[in-house]
C-alpha cells in the first residue's frame, strides 16, 4: 500500500521521477534486468534463475499488486475485468511510471552487496519499448515459447485454477492469434533495439545449464558451481507444484505433442499463421 501511495502521488511528476530514478540506480551502483514475455512462456523460470547468485535479487510481477490497488475495491473484480483494465490505453503511462518507481525503490532498499535486480513485469509487455526507454541502462530479455507449448500450459492452468477441463477450438485459435500478433509486434521492436536479448524457451529447457551459463556471461553475472547445481537440481527429477519452477526440463519443450489433439494443434496454427512470424516451422 505504501508503494502504491508513492507511485500514485508521484504520477503527475513522472517526467521528473524518471531521471531521478535513473540517477539513484546509477548512484547506488545497481543494474536492472527486465524479463518480458507472454504468460506461460517461462518468464518465472528465467527471472528466478538469473538471480540465483549472492549479488542478485528477483522481483516477481511487482506491478500487478500496484495495478490491483489502482483497479480499486469499488469495481466488481473478475480476472477478465482486471486484465482489460490493465491493458487499456489510459493505463499505459501509469504502468511505465510504476516500473520506474519499482526500480528506484528497489535500488534504494537493496543492500550494498546486491548489484543486480531482475524484474519480471508481466503486465508491461504492451509498453515494452516505453518501459525500456524510461530505464535505458537496463538489460532487456524477451522469452518466447512455441505457441502450442504455451497453449497446452494455459489449458493446464485453467484446469488447475478453475477446474476447466478443455476450451473450444475457436478459443484455442484465438490464443494462437494472440501469440502471433504479440510476437510479430515484439519482432518489430527488436529491429529497433539490437541490444535486447531474445531467448527461446525450448533450448533453455533442453540444455538449461549451458544456456543459463551463456546468459550469465552475456549479462556479466557471476557464475559459480552453486548456481550450476541449483539449476541442475531444479530442472531434473520430478515436477513441483503447478506454479513452482521445479520441473523435469527435458519434458517441457515437447509436452504439447502428447497432450494436444491434432485438431487442437491445427486450431492454434490457424491463429498463428497469418502473422508470419516464422519463429517455429509450420506456425
Amino acid at each position: 500500500m505504501r508503494s502504491y501511495t508513492f507511485v500514485a502521488a508521484t504520477y503527475p511528476l513522472r517526467s521528473l521521477i524518471a531521471p531521478l530514478a535513473r540517477w539513484i540506480i546509477a548512484a547506488r551502483r545497481k543494474r536492472i534486468l527486465l524479463v518480458f514475455g507472454m504468460s506461460r512462456s517461462g518468464t518465472s523460470m528465467l527471472t528466478k534463475f538469473l538471480a540465483l547468485g549472492p549479488t542478485a535479487i528477483s522481483m516477481h510481477e511487482p506491478e500487478v499488486e500496484l495495478m490491483k490497488q489502482r483497479f480499486g475495491p469499488q469495481r466488481p473484480f473478475t480476472q477478465q475485468a482486471f486484465w482489460d483494465f490493465v491493458h487499456s490505453a489510459p493505463q499505459r503511462e501509469f504502468k511505465v511510471h510504476s516500473l520506474v518507481c519499482i526500480a528506484m525503490l528497489a535500488a534504494l532498499k537493496a543492500p550494498a552487496s546486491v548489484h543486480t535486480i531482475v524484474i519480471k513485469p508481466i503486465a508491461l509487455l504492451d509498453v515494452m519499448p516505453q518501459a525500456c526507454k524510461a530505464l535505458p541502462s537496463a538489460g532487456v530479455l524477451y522469452i518466447c515459447r512455441h505457441p502450442a507449448g504455451r497453449s497446452e500450459s494455459i489449458l493446464r492452468q485453467l484446469q488447475h485454477d478453475q477446474d476447466i477441463e478443455s476450451i473450444s477450438l475457436a478459443d484455442l485459435e484465438q490464443v494462437g492469434r494472440e501469440w502471433g500478433g504479440t510476437n510479430r509486434q515484439v519482432q518489430a521492436w527488436f529491429q529497433e533495439h539490437p541490444a535486447w536479448r531474445w531467448v527461446s524457451f525450448e533450448p533453455l529447457t533442453r540444455e538449461p545449464v549451458p544456456e543459463f551459463r551463456q546468459l550469465y556471461e552475456q549479462f556479466g553475472l557471476a557464475w559459480n558451481e552453486a548456481i550450476q547445481n541449483e539449476i541442475q537440481q531444479k530442472t531434473s527429477g520430478g515436477d513441483g507444484e503447478y506454479y513452482a519452477v521445479q520441473r523435469d526440463a527435458s519434458k517441457q519443450a515437447d509436452k504439447w505433442r502428447k497432450s494436444l489433439t491434432g485438431e487442437q494443434v491445427q486450431a492454434i496454427r490457424r491463429g498463428c499463421l497469418p502473422f508470419g512470424t516464422n519463429l517455429y516451422e509450420g506456425f
